[in-house]
């Protein structure tokens, strides 16, 4: 499963889902065996998936690092339960069924969060002006994923987003095959695997 997955960018995260919101929820690796790797153990892992991703700049992460420690471990629980809300999100949409308002209300005070903590600056081109972060707080990378999700939730089709075929994987991913026919979060993973066993099954 995870382990045997494509790393694309060289680390332990999963790049297979094709849009941030997506590998939020699958750092949660080896879904949905009973021993599941935990990839947003440390505050540390949290601003590191956020850069990786494309989510928050070096300068950013820097800085971060140079903030007072202490709310680190808070702030990564806040994370790890917003992705546990929105892979609760996808898995009710994956199995046609409409999604829990706990799910969604808390989902949606974190999103509103994080646009309370960005503020308009003047922009030169093409734009009037840009979004920043008004103050260097140890939130950000928590607010740069609830942007990411709201993203994902109000801008993707659902159609696009997909649950690997895999029974023993939990991987979601934006599918952008043409005709829109992917059906594994990696063929050297999971496709492999699976084609591998209904081979065997077939003969």
């Amino acid at each position: 499963m995870g382990q045997q997955r494509m790393r694309d960018r060289g680390d332990r995260f999963e790049w297979s889902g094709g849009h941030p919101a997506l590998d939020l929820v699958n750092t949660l690796d080896e879904r949905p065996s009973p021993a599941p790797i935990e990839n947003l153990a440390t505050y540390r892992d949290l601003t590191g998936f956020a850069e990786l991703a494309g989510l928050i700049d070096r300068g950013i992460v820097r800085r971060l690092a140079k903030l007072d420690g202490r709310s680190g471990p808070r702030i990564v629980k806040r994370a790890r339960r917003l992705r546990e809300h929105l892979h609760d999100v996808l898995a009710a949409a994956n199995s046609k069924r409409p999604a829990r308002q706990s799910d969604l209300g808390a989902l949606s005070a974190a999103i509103q969060a994080a646009h309370a903590a960005q503020m308009l600056v003047a922009s030169l081109a093409p734009e009037l002006a840009s979004r920043r972060w008004s103050s260097m707080v140890p939130e950000i990378p928590l607010h740069a994923c609830s942007l990411a999700i709201e993203r994902l939730l109000v801008s993707e089709e659902r159609k696009r987003i997909r649950k690997c075929g895999a029974p023993d994987c939990d991987v979601y991913y934006l599918d952008t095959s043409k005709g829109h026919r992917r059906q594994w979060c990696s063929m050297k993973g999971c496709g492999n695997r699976e084609k591998q066993r209904r081979w065997r099954y077939a003969t």
